[in-house]
């Protein structure tokens, strides 16, 4: 079943939509980390606020991130959110003020070849 807000994509691009839903259902907060950012296009076209989940990107400034995120963690219940992080691996992310909400969610791993 198709959202409302959800853009019509091709099916490479629905299989991988669907792919990051279901991680946002199993674990409430899931950090992408695209380290040779190829997915910030696909992030850009989702909507940032889904029925599903709310979708945040970084790009270029953690302050403006996180306080985009602000009102999506002040609540008492886990957040049902994706956060991108292009250009960022394990180690990066561990310098940044995003730490604290990568060890409380779930690290995305999808390569495309592994999509279908």
């Amino acid at each position: 079943m198709q959202s409302r807000s959800e853009p019509t994509w091709g099916p490479v691009s629905q299989v991988l939509f669907d792919d990051i839903r279901r991680e946002v259902d199993r674990h409430g907060i899931v950090v992408w980390l695209d380290r040779d950012d190829h997915y910030s296009q696909f992030v850009d076209q989702l909507p940032s606020t889904d029925d599903d989940f709310e979708v945040h990107a970084f790009r270029g400034s953690h302050l403006s991130l996180m306080m985009a995120l602000e009102s999506s963690a002040a609540g008492v219940d886990t957040p049902r959110l994706l956060v991108h992080a292009p250009g960022t691996t394990e180690d990066d992310i561990r310098l940044t003020p995003m730490l604290e909400l990568y060890l409380a969610g779930r690290r995305y791993r999808r390569a495309l070849p592994t999509l279908g």
